[in-house]
């Protein structure tokens, strides 16, 4: 599968925000609450220092990760930081 973006850098946040870095320049700031809300796999979320401290950045950039196998790539965290394209500017 062909990405159309990779990861420089991300940080995670016990407000379960991640600050994320494309490989491009661009930076974005991607909620994961919401996703956290639905429960089952994704409880352990929930707290925030655990949240922040067991993400990890993927090889080459594809995405990020935390234990569980919960997973998103690089090109749905673009969609979700910029969910209307990046603001020009």
């Amino acid at each position: 599968m062909v990405r159309l973006f990779d990861i420089a850098a991300a940080t995670a946040h016990p407000d379960h925000t991640v600050t994320v870095t494309f490989t491009d320049g661009v930076t974005g700031l991607v909620d994961f609450l919401p996703v956290i809300d639905r429960g089952g796999w994704f409880t352990p979320l929930r707290d925030g220092d655990y949240f922040a401290a067991t993400m990890v950045l993927l090889a080459d950039g594809a995405g990020i990760t935390w234990p569980e196998e919960i997973d998103y790539s690089a090109d749905f965290l673009r969609r979700e930081a910029f969910p209307h394209g990046v603001p020009s500017g």
